[in-house]
């Protein structure tokens, strides 16, 4: 059939969709992700219809996992029953059943040796094009403007968040080593990946983020030590002195590393970067492609077990001498505690005119109290959690002083189990660590390196996620979970003997794909004409985004922000009657989200009603939001006509 002589085309899908949704926002938004999970529906519906053997890859492995997330997704979207708060569990539903679907789906083509191998260079590839992308916005600002939402000083684009952005350059970091040191690889590809390295990590530098570079070290080291690669000796010095050269030059730009950096000066300092950048692009390709010889050579050696026991015990104990060395010569014991003590206190980095200040200093940056926050919340209901999506509720609830906007718990795990509770993390580790588990199995095998890059791609990035809102980024995860359904598929010589599935079955697998499909293009399609209602809101246009947003709750009933419009917007039209019943409506929608209690207020201010139960309300769900406060201070007043005009006067939450 065609979809079985379209051989292997599946394996360029995982990159595909990470480029796509990294130059839109990560895939953060619900729009997106919605629009994604359908696309993948109807690729699933392609394969079980159309295909001869639609379960050819599938195995125990492969069932285990997807069950998990399978449950891990239902149990996301039955959350909505105790949080009450609907469509955000619907937006996270929507995340999980993308990585679900795609898991299935490669998952679901056999498996054959050099599968994960192709997918890998696939993925290089596409990060590599992405961060160099991402390093001309840096140096030439005003030719490759990125536009609002995208922080100014460090590099963001085109996630729009600097911390997603350095653990992707990591990814591809640890993926291009995999693939310019492998041995295994093709010629062009061990040379390719060579000149993308000075790219990558010179981009993951602009990033300033200390744990996307922590990530990729880590990962690089642990590539190194699981694979052991023998091109590594000639892809060492022909890769790794570009590198280098790079990162000291950019290191040196000092006026690229400020808030700043569009002034003359720095324009002369990112011109040079870029011609160094080039240069040493140029010298990896080239001085990997002269070192080629090297690995023939290495080939040639042969290593006994024994001979390979002694060699990894000497480089064991060559590094433990290294690491005593470097604890005495740098006092790293001292160096160590300050740096503990600087985190326990939550002293944030340095930031200010020099940006380089950050990489020396492990400051939490406020992560402490945002992951207490999340073990409290986690104690009010451990076992089934507060619901999904919920967790900005709880931190403005319970957040310190001063009072910081805060969406996510910044770590998976804390964030899972509070607002999923026990049920929903041990779901989501079995999802994440079987892969890893039946990845680390095989590393014995003739696709060693292979399986070697995935595990170290695949930890740093479960790793890092615990630290930051990795999870949400769709373009961070999307090629994770398309490895895992390719490590986790049934070899093609177990798929042989598997008879055709009769019509029935592939009927009623068909029918299960098109009602998957419905609740992600019905919420992205929502989610696109309230984007428009909330745009034709902010810039006063109140009968297109009144028009706008009925049409999304045509589509999508409890979306609470388009009744908070059309409160907003009944009340600038002098009907503060209706304006009550949509902030009601929006409020019974989320009901712990303090923007509609302060909403409903002013509506009820406006129209004559007590609204000091309401405001009070705003203030209990976030006390240390100042519009709330004030809000709740005005309306203490007893004259009806006094809180009118305080009502009328009073800001609109931006969001």
């Amino acid at each position: 059939m065609f979809v079985e002589k379209a051989a292997n085309w599946q394996l360029a899908l995982p990159a595909a969709l990470t480029v796509a949704l990294a130059f839109v926002a990560g895939g953060f938004f619900p729009g997106t992700i919605g629009l994604a999970a359908g696309l993948l529906c109807l690729l699933l519906l392609a394969r079980l219809t159309l295909a001869e053997r639609p379960f050819a890859g599938w195995s125990t492995a492969l069932a285990v996992t997807t069950g998990a997330l399978a449950l891990f997704s239902v149990w996301t979207l039955a959350s909505f029953d105790w949080s009450n708060a609907p469509a955000r569990a619907m937006t996270d539903f929507d995340r999980a059943l993308l990585y679900l679907l795609l898991l299935a789906f490669m998952g679901l083509h056999a498996r054959a040796a050099g599968h994960l191998s192709v997918l890998l260079r696939w993925v290089g590839l596409v990060i590599a094009i992405t961060c160099a992308a991402a390093l001309a916005t840096r140096l030439f600002p005003t030719t490759f403007p990125t536009g609002g939402g995208v922080n100014a000083d460090r590099l963001a684009f085109p996630l729009t968040y600097w911390n997603a952005m350095g653990i992707f350059c990591g990814l591809g970091a640890i993926l291009l080593t995999h693939l310019t040191a492998s041995e295994r690889e093709p010629v062009a590809v061990r040379v390719a990946a060579a000149a993308g390295l000075p790219i990558v990590t010179v981009t993951l530098y602009f990033t300033f983020s200390r744990g996307g570079i922590a990530a990729a070290i880590a990962g690089v080291v642990l590539y190194f030590v699981l694979a052991h690669p023998r091109g590594l000796a000639g892809a060492l010095p022909a890769a790794g002195l570009p590198v280098a050269f790079a990162l000291k030059r950019a290191y040196d730009s000092d006026l690229l590393a400020r808030e700043f950096y569009t002034g003359a000066d720095a324009r002369q300092q990112a011109q040079a970067l870029m011609v160094v950048v080039i240069g040493c692009v140029v010298a990896a390709a080239v001085l990997r492609a002269l070192a080629l010889r090297v690995d023939r050579r290495m080939l040639e050696i042969r290593i006994g077990a024994g001979t390979r026991r002694r060699l990894f015990g000497a480089l064991g104990i060559a590094g433990l001498l290294a690491l005593a060395v470097a604890t005495v010569a740098f006092d790293l014991p001292e160096r160590i505690d300050e740096q503990r003590k600087a985190f326990v206190r939550g002293d944030k980095p340095p930031g200010g005119n020099d940006l380089r200040t950050r990489l020396t200093d492990v400051g939490n940056n406020g992560r402490r109290e945002q992951w207490n926050v999340a073990l409290d919340i986690g104690e009010i209901r451990p076992w089934r959690g507060v619901g999904a999506g919920t967790y900005q509720l709880g931190w403005e609830r319970s957040r310190p002083a001063p009072p910081e906007k805060v969406i996510n718990a910044h770590s998976l795990g804390l964030e899972t189990r509070a607002e999923l509770g026990w049920i929903g993390l041990v779901l989501l580790g079995i999802a994440l660590l079987v892969p890893v588990v039946v990845a680390a199995s095989r590393l014995r095998g003739p696709q060693r390196h292979a399986y070697a890059a995935f595990l170290a791609g695949g930890i740093a990035l479960l790793l890092h996620a615990q630290v930051d809102w990795d999870w949400e980024m769709p373009a961070l995860f999307i090629w994770y979970f398309g490895a895992a359904g390719v490590v986790l598929a049934a070899p093609v010589e177990a798929s042989r003997s598997l008879p055709e599935p009769r019509r029935l079955t592939r009927l009623v697998a068909g029918l299960a794909c098109l009602l998957l499909a419905l609740t992600p293009i019905t919420v992205a399609l929502s989610q696109l004409r309230l984007n428009r209602s909330v745009e034709a809101f902010q810039r006063g246009d109140c009968r297109t985004a009144t028009d706008a947003a009925l049409g999304s709750l045509d589509l999508l009933s409890v979306q609470p922000e388009a009744f908070e419009i059309l409160g907003w917007c009944d009340a600038r039209a002098g009907q503060p009657g209706l304006a009550v019943d949509a902030m009601r409506a929006a409020q019974k929608r989320d009901p712990r989200n303090w923007q509609y209690a302060y909403g409903l207020a002013i509506a009820q201010a406006l129209a004559g009603e007590d609204p000091r139960p309401s405001a009070a309300l705003a203030v209990r769900l976030n006390p240390l939001e100042p519009l709330a406060r004030k809000l709740a201070r005005d309306m203490r007043s007893k004259s009806a006509e006094r809180r009118r005009t305080l009502a009328g006067r009073a800001a609109i939450p931006s969001g």
